[in-house]
């Protein structure tokens, strides 16, 4: 079974450190955001994994070298931000065959083996309280109707999570051309919402996937809120020093250094260095020049 994950996102809203790293690496409880994202579909059948690649991509190459698990990897560059659909887009095949698509800066709860056990498309969905700031989905049953970008008059309360099953390749792919071919794009950018509802348009049937919780990492305050869900308990890198400090719910890399300090809710980056200070609720890493000096957002 074949998974795609775009990760060719330069991710702005958390500089200074995806300056550094490709988002998706940045760690949260203890390993990479990819790498919480890959265990959970190595379980239910994914044995092929293409990834999108852009932004420091060959940082995802190296980790995935790394990454102890029978699974092939291939990595396709997104040469131009035309959007998730164009990304999608170029790890499709000409073919009947399913793929579970996965975006990479957000870690989904959620029964992956029903998920991928569906015999219709599937999104995966939750429930939010301010809709119109998602794409949701419109049901008649259990039967999508419609997908809809950030709707002013939401007639639905399920956000598109950002996991999806779709049963042919070449389906997705027949539509995503259509988008191109059509010059239909969404802020400037081929959409992958758009693609599906023009599948549903002609007759494909959706269904969507209860996400028991979707941990969002893509700013610093969910990566942050992620982190400490996450942890049964600190993770601290035995390369790291650490010396007459008190820690709570704390991810520190390797060939940190802590001394005289007091963090709660802390992700300190590899190299980091703090003393004589007391941190809640940050990340802490590089600076502009790329030092291994304080620094927290």
């Amino acid at each position: 079974m074949k998974a795609i994950i775009p990760v060719a996102g330069h991710g702005t809203r958390l500089e200074p450190h995806s300056n550094y790293t490709q988002k998706c690496l940045l760690p949260v409880a203890g390993k990479p955001i990819l790498a919480h994202i890959l265990d959970r579909i190595t379980d239910v059948g994914v044995n092929e994994v293409v990834l999108i690649v852009g932004h420091h991509g060959d940082h995802v190459r190296e980790f995935c070298k790394s990454y102890n698990k029978n699974m092939l990897f291939t990595f396709v560059e997104q040469k131009e931000q035309l959007g998730l659909g164009h990304a999608v887009g170029l790890g499709l095949e000409d073919v009947g065959d399913p793929a579970l698509i996965i975006l990479g800066d957000s870690i989904f709860e959620m029964n992956y083996l029903k998920f991928v056990s569906s015999q219709k498309n599937s999104i995966g969905v939750f429930e939010v309280p301010d809709p119109e700031r998602f794409g949701i989905v419109e049901l008649d049953g259990t039967q999508i109707t419609q997908f809809v970008e950030k709707p002013e008059n939401p007639n639905s309360n399920l956000a598109i999570g950002g996991i999806y099953w779709i049963l042919s390749q070449q389906k997705l792919q027949n539509a995503l051309s259509y988008l191109y071919e059509n010059k239909i794009q969404t802020k400037n950018e081929f959409q992958l919402t758009d693609a599906l509802q023009h599948m549903l348009l002609l007759g494909e049937e959706f269904t969507t996937s209860m996400i028991d919780n979707c941990l969002d990492c893509g700013i610093p305050g969910t990566l942050l809120s992620t982190n400490k869900e996450l942890l049964k308990e600190n993770f601290i890198h035995p390369k790291s020093t650490v010396e007459n400090s008190v820690l709570s719910n704390v991810t520190i890399m390797e060939n940190c250094t802590i001394i005289d300090a007091e963090l709660e809710n802390v992700i300190m980056l590899p190299g980091a260095i703090v003393s004589n200070c007391k941190f809640k609720d940050k990340i802490i890493g590089y600076n502009e020049t790329h030092k291994h000096i304080e620094y927290a957002i």
